[in-house]
């Protein structure tokens, strides 16, 4: 599983190379703007983002996830998310069960 700080780490990359004025705008306190700060009203560039975040995440991890997995991130993850949450919301995604 992705610790919380690397998917930062990945979602910070992925914002400052997606949206970089605004992520210059937001500062120290990017963690608390909604996504749709970053994307006004732009869901799928929100899906965009975050699913390349994921991706980064699992890569480094060298995991996968179903499809329905990365469709459920992108339907939790909106305009209306805070980038925290959409955070935590990424790290979870990779979770793998570990055999006994």
């Amino acid at each position: 599983m992705a610790s919380d700080a690397r998917v930062k780490a990945i979602l910070a990359d992925e914002l400052s190379s997606r949206a970089a004025a605004r992520f210059a705008d937001a500062g120290d306190k990017w963690t608390k703007k909604e996504m749709g700060f970053f994307f006004p009203e732009n869901e799928n560039t929100v899906d965009l983002c975050v699913l390349a975040a994921l991706d980064r995440a699992l890569e480094h991890d060298g995991t996968t996830v179903p499809k329905k997995v990365r469709n459920n991130v992108a339907q939790l993850i909106s305009t209306s998310t805070k980038a925290k949450d959409a955070i935590v919301t990424i790290a979870l995604a990779t979770f793998q069960p570990t055999p006994k």
